[in-house]
Protein backbone atom coordinates (compact mmCIF):
# COMPACT_ATOMS: atom_id res chain seq x y z
CA UNK A 1 0.00 0.00 0.00
CA UNK A 2 2.96 2.41 0.39
CA UNK A 3 4.13 2.35 -3.16
CA UNK A 4 0.46 3.49 -4.33
CA UNK A 5 0.55 6.84 -2.02
CA UNK A 6 4.27 7.57 -2.79
CA UNK A 7 3.29 7.30 -6.62
CA UNK A 8 0.52 9.19 -6.23
CA UNK A 9 2.43 11.96 -4.23
CA UNK A 10 4.91 11.96 -6.93
CA UNK A 11 2.16 12.50 -9.92
CA UNK A 12 0.55 14.96 -7.59
CA UNK A 13 4.11 17.44 -7.42
CA UNK A 14 4.83 16.58 -11.43
CA UNK A 15 0.91 18.31 -11.85
CA UNK A 16 1.95 21.42 -9.41
CA UNK A 17 5.16 22.14 -10.87
CA UNK A 18 3.69 22.02 -14.66
CA UNK A 19 0.51 24.34 -12.80
CA UNK A 20 3.35 26.57 -11.20
CA UNK A 21 5.41 26.82 -14.66
CA UNK A 22 2.26 27.89 -16.78
CA UNK A 23 1.10 30.73 -14.63
CA UNK A 24 5.00 32.05 -14.36
CA UNK A 25 4.98 31.21 -17.67
CA UNK A 26 1.71 33.60 -18.44
CA UNK A 27 1.82 35.94 -16.21
CA UNK A 28 5.55 36.22 -14.69
CA UNK A 29 7.19 36.29 -17.59
CA UNK A 30 5.47 39.16 -20.17
CA UNK A 31 6.37 41.49 -16.96
CA UNK A 32 10.26 40.59 -16.68
CA UNK A 33 10.36 41.08 -21.02
CA UNK A 34 12.95 43.50 -21.40
CA UNK A 35 11.14 45.59 -23.31
CA UNK A 36 7.46 44.55 -24.86
CA UNK A 37 5.28 45.87 -22.53
CA UNK A 38 7.42 48.70 -21.53
CA UNK A 39 8.28 50.14 -24.47
CA UNK A 40 5.81 48.74 -27.45
CA UNK A 41 3.22 51.71 -29.24
CA UNK A 42 5.14 54.33 -26.56
CA UNK A 43 7.20 57.06 -27.24
CA UNK A 44 10.78 56.39 -28.07
CA UNK A 45 13.12 57.68 -25.36
CA UNK A 46 15.07 60.49 -26.55
CA UNK A 47 19.38 60.60 -26.86
CA UNK A 48 21.99 62.28 -28.37
CA UNK A 49 24.83 60.01 -29.34
CA UNK A 50 28.41 60.97 -31.37
CA UNK A 51 28.46 59.83 -34.60
CA UNK A 52 31.03 57.33 -35.37
CA UNK A 53 30.41 56.81 -39.46
CA UNK A 54 28.41 58.66 -42.17
CA UNK A 55 28.42 62.01 -40.47
CA UNK A 56 30.45 65.22 -40.29
CA UNK A 57 33.59 64.74 -37.61
CA UNK A 58 32.43 65.66 -34.42
CA UNK A 59 29.03 65.42 -35.62
CA UNK A 60 26.22 64.05 -32.50
CA UNK A 61 22.70 62.56 -33.87
CA UNK A 62 19.90 63.49 -31.58
CA UNK A 63 16.74 60.73 -31.96
CA UNK A 64 13.97 63.69 -31.83
CA UNK A 65 15.39 65.71 -34.43
CA UNK A 66 14.45 62.87 -37.04
CA UNK A 67 10.62 63.00 -36.15
CA UNK A 68 8.78 62.76 -39.35
CA UNK A 69 10.94 59.67 -40.67
CA UNK A 70 10.77 56.01 -39.91
CA UNK A 71 14.00 55.30 -37.98
CA UNK A 72 15.35 51.81 -37.06
CA UNK A 73 17.79 51.76 -34.33
CA UNK A 74 19.87 48.30 -34.28
CA UNK A 75 21.84 47.98 -31.14
CA UNK A 76 25.30 46.02 -32.34
CA UNK A 77 28.66 45.15 -31.61
CA UNK A 78 31.79 44.17 -33.93
CA UNK A 79 32.14 40.79 -31.74
CA UNK A 80 28.44 39.53 -32.07
CA UNK A 81 28.04 36.79 -34.68
CA UNK A 82 24.49 37.71 -35.17
CA UNK A 83 24.96 41.34 -35.34
CA UNK A 84 27.30 40.47 -38.69
CA UNK A 85 24.08 38.70 -39.89
CA UNK A 86 21.72 41.20 -39.61
CA UNK A 87 24.01 44.33 -40.90
CA UNK A 88 23.90 43.65 -44.73
CA UNK A 89 19.82 43.71 -44.13
CA UNK A 90 19.74 46.61 -42.66
CA UNK A 91 22.61 47.93 -45.27
CA UNK A 92 19.70 47.28 -48.06
CA UNK A 93 16.95 48.82 -46.33
CA UNK A 94 18.75 51.79 -45.92
CA UNK A 95 19.60 52.15 -49.47
CA UNK A 96 16.39 51.31 -50.58
CA UNK A 97 14.63 53.77 -48.33
CA UNK A 98 17.16 56.50 -48.71
CA UNK A 99 14.08 59.38 -48.55
CA UNK A 100 11.91 58.20 -45.65
CA UNK A 101 13.85 55.71 -43.22
CA UNK A 102 16.85 56.26 -41.36
CA UNK A 103 18.45 53.67 -40.05
CA UNK A 104 21.26 54.34 -37.59
CA UNK A 105 23.79 51.61 -35.95
CA UNK A 106 24.04 51.86 -32.50
CA UNK A 107 27.35 50.30 -31.35
CA UNK A 108 27.39 49.36 -27.55
CA UNK A 109 30.37 49.34 -25.36
CA UNK A 110 33.48 49.70 -28.08
CA UNK A 111 35.64 52.33 -28.86
CA UNK A 112 35.21 54.21 -32.05
CA UNK A 113 38.32 53.52 -34.00
CA UNK A 114 37.43 49.79 -33.73
CA UNK A 115 33.71 50.65 -34.64
CA UNK A 116 35.14 52.38 -37.85
CA UNK A 117 37.57 50.08 -38.92
CA UNK A 118 35.00 47.36 -38.78
CA UNK A 119 32.02 49.44 -40.65
CA UNK A 120 34.83 50.63 -43.34
CA UNK A 121 35.90 46.68 -43.63
CA UNK A 122 31.83 45.57 -44.10
CA UNK A 123 31.50 48.29 -46.42
CA UNK A 124 27.87 49.72 -44.67
CA UNK A 125 26.45 52.92 -45.99
CA UNK A 126 24.35 53.17 -42.49
CA UNK A 127 25.56 55.63 -40.02
CA UNK A 128 26.93 54.26 -36.59
CA UNK A 129 26.81 56.05 -33.40
CA UNK A 130 28.65 55.10 -30.38
CA UNK A 131 27.02 54.37 -27.19
CA UNK A 132 30.13 54.10 -25.35
CA UNK A 133 28.90 53.90 -21.68
CA UNK A 134 25.64 51.47 -22.36
CA UNK A 135 22.99 54.51 -21.69
CA UNK A 136 21.34 54.11 -24.53
CA UNK A 137 21.16 50.81 -24.66
CA UNK A 138 19.74 50.57 -20.92
CA UNK A 139 16.94 53.30 -22.18
CA UNK A 140 16.11 50.44 -24.82
CA UNK A 141 16.50 47.36 -22.93
CA UNK A 142 19.05 46.02 -25.40
CA UNK A 143 20.68 43.61 -23.39
CA UNK A 144 20.65 41.16 -26.16
CA UNK A 145 22.07 41.93 -29.22
CA UNK A 146 21.57 42.48 -31.84
CA UNK A 147 18.29 44.68 -31.04
CA UNK A 148 16.17 46.25 -33.39
CA UNK A 149 13.67 48.74 -32.73
CA UNK A 150 11.29 50.51 -35.36
CA UNK A 151 10.12 53.63 -34.53
CA UNK A 152 7.29 55.41 -36.56
CA UNK A 153 6.79 58.48 -38.01
CA UNK A 154 4.95 60.10 -35.10
CA UNK A 155 8.46 59.35 -33.11
CA UNK A 156 6.78 55.72 -31.37
CA UNK A 157 8.25 52.17 -30.49
CA UNK A 158 6.32 50.21 -32.88
CA UNK A 159 8.43 47.18 -33.39
CA UNK A 160 10.90 45.58 -31.50
CA UNK A 161 13.27 42.52 -32.15
CA UNK A 162 16.22 41.15 -29.70
CA UNK A 163 17.23 39.00 -32.35
CA UNK A 164 18.19 38.94 -36.22
CA UNK A 165 15.30 40.37 -38.10
CA UNK A 166 14.57 38.43 -41.43
CA UNK A 167 14.15 41.48 -43.91
CA UNK A 168 10.52 40.92 -45.21
CA UNK A 169 9.39 41.30 -41.47
CA UNK A 170 11.75 44.70 -41.34
CA UNK A 171 10.22 45.67 -44.60
CA UNK A 172 6.74 45.21 -43.41
CA UNK A 173 7.21 46.88 -40.27
CA UNK A 174 8.87 49.55 -42.08
CA UNK A 175 6.04 50.32 -43.96
CA UNK A 176 3.50 49.62 -41.55
CA UNK A 177 4.82 52.85 -39.90
CA UNK A 178 4.74 55.19 -42.47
Amino acid sequence: MAQPSSERRLYLMIGALIALSAVFGMFVMPRLSPAGGRLLNKPAPDFTLPVVVGGEPGARQRLSDLQGKVVVLDFWATWCPPCEIQAPILDRIARNHPEDVVVLGINVGEPPEVVKRHVLQKGLSYPMLADLEGDVQGLYRAGTLPTLVVIDREGKVVHYVQSVVREETLERAIRDSS
